[in-house]
């Protein structure tokens, strides 16, 4: 902090003492050359310095914390929380989104009883996956969901009608009276762990049998049955009225991962989770209360491959269906679910591919009902939202696995890519980068308002707004200079070299074919501080450098004009050729940008070139953090 300190005190005196005074030929107009700081890469370095009190950037901030949920805890304690994938589930916080501190294993688990494992710490043995908390103001405790693999049974032997499989990746839920620690997970053969109301009844003698067809009746005696959220029994009726479960099954205990709770409108409780049987279905209930389904509501929205449940169960009665030609070529998974409700729709976001790797990637489905029926949208309707794949990026890789969060008038995605982009795997940290909504013509010919991503980035980024001083301006200034200089502020960075064509109408640059200057006007004059300007895309595209930005100015009535010449693209936003200095690699969301001392301007004119040897410029948008 003294370091940005220093900064801005030195470019506050070099404005108000070291300026270079010119004088035009014409209007006589006194003109200052200021000094900026554009994002320097020292020696060695390959990431640049920057002033977190405007900017922040993804740096791997959190070690090894797949699976990231953010829940927002800001109006009980002023903390947002993380919880993620990692050994137990370890929980850090945070006040604006970007500075993260650990606080620590949120589960209370006894590890050990008489030097034995205890039976609570026994089922939540391994693969503690995906915990996503819900805090309910009717009796002010949060509930935290998540799956497990138990300990292997050792006193069950199989035989007279004991349900067998794998038991792996079984729901649990926890309940805590504070949201970073002391959950403890509920026992629902226990009245005072989880309310007489919600005790399960599943049947755990071994050897009865039915008196009508002889057969062994089901029993589940494990001794970590007792912990599981789905009633074994009642979540294997569900799984055989829907075609059963595709994949390599769990047995009796069906497996379940990426539970997300939700609240409608209403104040009505819901729970999205996946069939971890394959990982290729997401299942909705509504809860009686957080700790007991109604399973006459339960129902699967989401299958892998097909666009719609409908699909799936006319394939499964041999109709031929059209396929997601996108979910084809990698793992058969749909999971990781969320959901958002967006002007009268919901939106069910999910993760497809396999984790390990770069097909790993976030896709979008849309209903008039949250629960469902749910369509994925095509590519041609933006159908992939967040994918390090489609962006190009060379060190942003398997982006999935998510959570939203609304930070005043900004819509946040949450989600995490792999620590190393090359080795890819398990090894993954959470970024966070702007959901934007904007309205499309859907594959009926209607309007539709889909979500699309500012992101993936790796690049410096305007702050939060909800957490700055400074916010973007640009869309409340008149832009002009060129047929399409509206591309410049409408809210949308293009930073997928892959998108589909036809979706890809929707997300356009500015084209240049020579020196050309854009003017941005302000009805009244506003505090500025910063200048981002995005460079295209597409390598062959990009700039180098904005030749010069000018700032229009009213002192003393007077027109007083401040400029910045040579705003150089920031070195860890590209890679280029050592014989020529052409770039052959761009980071997506790369900006050429310059911080300055406050000034309160009337215009803003940026001058850009199209460098030696290139027909043409793109850009992609340009920022100004003002106020």
């Amino acid at each position: 902090m003294k370091k940005i300190q220093t900064i801005a005190l030195l470019l506050t005196l070099s404005l108000l003492l070291s300026c270079t005074i010119l004088l035009t030929s014409c209007a006589k107009q006194v003109q200052y050359e200021i000094p900026s700081y554009q994002g320097l890469v020292k020696d060695g370095q390959t990431k640049a310095e920057f002033n977190q009190e405007l900017f922040y950037r993804n740096d791997h901030k959190i070690d090894d914390a797949a699976d990231p949920f953010v829940f927002d805890n800001t109006a009980r304690d002023g903390y947002y929380y993380l919880y993620g994938t990692h050994g137990d589930i370890f929980c850090s916080r945070s006040k604006d989104l970007m500075n993260w501190e650990p606080v620590g294993n949120a589960l209370d688990i006894q590890d050990f009883v008489n030097n034995q494992p205890s039976e609570v710490r026994k089922t939540v043995w391994k693969d503690i996956w995906a915990p996503e908390v819900v805090y309910d103001p009717g009796d002010g405790r949060y509930y935290m969901f998540f799956s497990a693999t138990p300990d292997v049974d050792t006193n069950v032997t199989a035989g007279e009608g004991v349900m067998e499989g794998s038991y792996k990746e079984l729901m649990m839920v926890a309940v805590s009276e504070y949201p970073d620690h002391g959950f403890v997970p509920v026992n629902f053969m226990d009245a005072e762990s989880c309310g007489e109301e919600n005790l399960h009844d599943f049947n755990t003698t071994t050897g009865v049998k039915d008196s009508e067809t002889g057969e062994y009746l089901p029993a589940w005696p494990h001794y970590f049955a007792k912990y599981l959220l789905l009633d074994p029994a009642e979540y294997m009726a569900f799984a055989e009225a829907n075609g059963g479960f595709r994949g390599a099954g769990r047995g009796g205990f069906e497996g379940a991962i990426d539970p997300h709770p939700y609240v409608d409108e209403n104040g009505d409780k819901y729970l999205f989770w996946v069939d971890s049987s394959g990982s290729d279905r997401i299942s909705v209930v509504k809860m009686i209360n957080w700790l007991k389904p109604d399973w006459s509501t339960a129902k699967i929205l989401a299958c892998h491959s097909f666009y719609t449940v409908e699909d799936y169960f006319a394939a499964l009665d041999g109709e031929i269906v059209e396929n997601v030609p996108y979910e084809l070529t990698g793992t058969s998974i749909n999971e990781g679910p969320a959901v958002l409700e967006h002007n009268g729709k919901y939106y069910l976001t999910f993760s497809v591919g396999a984790y390990a790797d770069n097909s790993y990637q976030v896709i979008q489905a849309v209903s008039d009902n949250l629960t469902g029926p749910y369509r994925k949208l095509t590519l041609e309707e933006g159908g992939i939202l967040m994918s390090g794949e489609l962006s190009g990026s060379q060190d942003i890789t398997g982006t999935g696995h998510h959570s939203f969060i609304q930070a005043g008038d900004q819509l946040l995605m949450i989600y995490h890519r792999h620590n190393d982009p090359i080795v890819g795997g398990g090894a993954r940290n959470p970024a966070i980068d702007e959901i934007k909504w904007i309205t499309i013509k859907d594959k009926y010919g209607n309007d539709l308002d889909v979500m699309y991503s500012n992101g993936p980035t790796s690049t410096v980024q305007p702050k939060i707004e909800a957490f700055s001083n400074y916010k973007n301006i640009a869309d409340e200034a008149t832009i002009s200079g060129h047929a399409d200089a509206k591309y410049l502020n409408d809210g949308l960075l293009s930073v997928y070299k892959y998108l589909n064509d036809d979706f890809g109408k929707y997300i356009q640059e500015t084209v240049i074919t020579k020196t050309t200057t854009f003017t941005l006007d302000f009805e009244e004059a506003r505090d500025v501080r910063a200048v981002m300007v995005y460079a295209s895309k597409n390598e062959w595209a990009a700039f180098d450098k904005i030749a010069r930005i000018e700032f229009v100015c009213i002192e003393d009535g007077k027109e007083v004009i401040y400029f910045i010449k040579d705003v150089k693209l920031s070195a860890e936003c590209y890679q280029a050729n050592d014989y020529d200095g052409s770039i052959f690699y761009i980071s997506p969301g790369a900006a050429a940008y310059a911080e300055f001392a406050e000034m309160n301007v009337k215009s803003i004119r940026i001058t850009i070139e199209v460098p030696d040897g290139q027909d043409s410029v793109g850009i992609s948008e340009i920022r100004v953090l003002g106020k």
